[in-house]
């Protein structure tokens, strides 16, 4: 990988550019005198004295007793085995300092979840709290990025309905997938997702990696269930089109209430559902 992206990650890790690069300077070259990192580093001369410090303060990078001095670098996994630990004491300081203004997320509110990293985190976020059952409509693309959680998940019972649009790579009885090619789809669809955990909570929105847009978390049941019976009526036409009986699936994923309300509605209806959907297909292909 080249030098200049890895410095771009250690920046979200709090580096400076100078840090990260006087640092992957030091892991290709060492021992070295600050004129040294600076001639193979590309820091500014006048910058390196600095950036040395402030390496020795963060402890990923020592000082031997040399004349002149040279430094050596903390080997990688050391490194963030440090940052972690440091990490996790700064936010249990900053919690422990916030315990007087905890609040509680209203459970009807609509949160905005800006951008593809945030839309990755906070999915991973709920899979890994999740309970009973993970209900997901996903791309390909975004699916394996979930897969560690959703492998977790399912190693601790929770049932996974999975559907998509593309080929997925998850093992589970509860997989229906028209297996198309994500690059063909692409052409004139963007990437979406919507993820229901435990029949309570939803995430839901556009997943696109090269712009910055908003997608939507929330508890509030109506739209969780209205999100619930999109991905309902997804795996229903699926098993339509495919000839692929999905009754069960779709009995597991709907609530008392709808149940009774589907009692109802059968016992009035003048025509079977699945012919009714039929219909509607044939209407909808010309035939």
């Amino acid at each position: 990988m080249p030098i200049n992206e890895i410095a771009l990650r250690m920046k979200k890790l709090g580096f400076t550019t100078y840090e990260a690069k006087a640092y992957i300077s030091l892991l290709q070259n060492h021992p070295a005198t600050r004129y040294e990192l600076s001639k193979n580093s590309g820091v500014p001369r006048s910058a390196i004295y600095d950036t040395i410090r402030k390496l020795e303060t963060t402890g990923a990078v020592n000082g031997l007793y040399t004349e002149p001095q040279k430094y050596i670098p903390l080997p990688p996994d050391q490194l963030f085995d440090l940052l972690e630990r440091q990490f996790k004491e700064r936010i249990e300081e900053v919690r422990g300092s916030m315990k007087q203004f905890e609040t509680s997320v209203e459970p009807g509110h609509l949160w905005n979840i800006v951008g593809y990293e945030n839309l990755i985190h906070k999915a991973r976020e709920m899979i890994e709290r999740a309970e009973n059952s993970i209900y997901l409509s996903v791309w390909n693309r975004e699916a394996e990025m979930l897969k560690d959680e959703i492998s977790h998940a399912q190693k601790k019972g929770v049932k996974l309905i999975a559907f998509s649009f593309t080929e997925l790579s998850y093992t589970t009885d509860c997989l229906y997938s028209y297996s198309l090619n994500e690059s063909d789809i692409e052409k004139f669809w963007d990437h979406k997702i919507i993820l229901v955990v435990d029949q309570k909570e939803l995430l839901m929105g556009e997943a696109d990696n090269m712009f910055s847009k908003k997608s939507a978390w929330t508890y509030n049941t109506a739209i969780v269930d209205i999100a619930t019976n999109h991905i309902i009526l997804d795996i229903t036409l699926f098993g339509l089109r495919n000839n692929v009986d999905v009754s069960k699936t779709v009995i597991a994923m709907q609530k008392g209430d709808s149940k009774k309300l589907q009692d109802l509605l059968s016992s009035s209806a003048p025509v079977p559902l699945d012919n009714a959907i039929n219909k509607i297909l044939r209407r909808k292909n010309g035939i």
